[in-house]
C-alpha cells in the first residue's frame, strides 16, 4: 500500500551489509599482506561496530523505519483495507478500475451509493457499465442509491461546482428512468451522501466525499480505500448504505417533489 514498503528497507540494509563485508575483506587482506597489524586491529574494531549498528534495530534508523512501516502495514491489513488508491496517479486509478471490473464480474449482487453514479451506470463514460450490464442481464440484483437532486446537500455541492440553474449535467434522469425499468434494478434517492460506496458480497471500494475545491470546482481526484469482506469496517459501511436506503425516496416520489417545485425543469419527469 505504501511505495516505501518494509521489504525495501530490509533489502537496502542487506545491500549495505554486503558492501561493508566486501570492502572489509579487501582492506583486511591488503593490510595483512603489508603486515600493518595495528591497522588490521583498528579496522576490525571499526567493522564490528558498523556490523552492530546494522544488525541492532535500536541503533539502525533503516531497521527502525522498516519496523515502523511493517507495523503500519499490519494494522492496515487488520482493519480490512486491501488497497489504497490515489486518484491523481493514473497507474493507481487504472488499477482501481481493473479491480472494480473484476469484482463486478465475480459478483452475485451489486450496491452503489453515489452522487450521480456516472462511472458505473453511464453508457458514454464506458468505465464499468458493460460489466454491470452483463450482470443485470444475468438477473443479478443491483441497488442504486443516488443523491436527491433537491436536497440541501446537492444544492451546496452544485453551488461549489458552479453548476448553473441548479441542474448538474452529470445527473441524467433519462438514463435513470431507463435503468429503473430493469426488473432487477432498484433505484432510490437519499439526502445523506457522504461518500461513493460500491460493493458486492465480497468486495468494497470507498471514496470519501469532501467540499474541498481546487480551482473552480470540488476536487474529484482524492483517495479511495478498498476493503475485504467480513470485517468490522466493511460491515459498518454496509450498514451505512442500509440506513441511507431506509431513509430514501423512490423515483416516483422524486417526480412528485419535482412537480411541486418546477415541473418544467426536467421534461423527462
Amino acid at each position: 500500500m505504501n511505495s516505501n514498503k518494509p521489504s525495501f528497507f530490509y533489502k537496502f540494509n542487506l545491500i549495505i551489509e554486503i558492501i561493508l563485508f566486501t570492502v572489509s575483506v579487501v582492506l583486511l587482506n591488503i593490510f595483512l599482506a603489508k603486515q600493518w597489524w595495528w591497522t588490521v586491529a583498528i579496522s576490525a574494531i571499526i567493522i564490528i561496530v558498523f556490523e552492530i549498528f546494522l544488525k541492532v534495530q535500536g541503533y539502525n534508523f533503516i531497521l527502525k523505519t522498516a519496523k515502523k512501516r511493517e507495523s503500519q502495514s499490519i494494522e492496515v491489513e487488520n482493519q480490512g483495507i486491501t488497497a489504497l488508491y490515489f486518484m491523481k496517479d493514473s497507474t493507481s486509478k487504472n488499477l482501481r478500475n481493473e479491480r472494480i471490473a473484476s469484482a463486478i464480474d465475480n459478483s452475485n449482487e451489486l450496491f452503489l451509493l453515489a452522487e450521480t453514479g456516472k462511472s458505473y451506470i453511464d453508457i458514454t463514460t464506458d468505465r464499468h457499465w458493460k460489466n454491470i450490464k452483463k450482470k443485470i442481464d444475468e438477473g443479478k440484483k443491483f441497488k442504486i442509491l443516488l443523491i436527491n437532486p433537491l436536497s440541501p446537500n446537492k444544492a451546496l455541492r452544485n453551488n461549489l461546482n458552479n453548476v448553473k440553474n441548479d441542474h448538474d449535467r452529470k445527473f441524467d434522469f433519462e438514463r435513470i428512468q431507463d435503468l429503473s425499468e430493469h426488473d432487477h434494478v432498484d433505484i432510490r434517492f437519499t439526502n445523506e451522501v457522504y461518500c461513493t460506496l460500491f460493493f458486492t458480497e465480497k468486495y468494497m471500494i470507498y471514496d470519501p466525499y469532501h467540499l474541498g475545491k481546487i480551482g473552480d470546482r470540488i476536487e474529484n481526484n482524492f483517495i479511495a480505500l478498498e476493503f475485504k469482506s467480513q470485517n468490522d469496517n466493511f460491515n459498518i459501511l454496509k450498514n451505512h448504505f442500509s440506513n441511507c436506503w431506509e431513509n430514501s425516496i423512490s423515483l416516483n416520489e422524486l417526480k412528485k417533489n419535482y412537480e411541486k417545485v418546477n415541473p418544467n425543469i426536467y421534461p423527462i419527469m
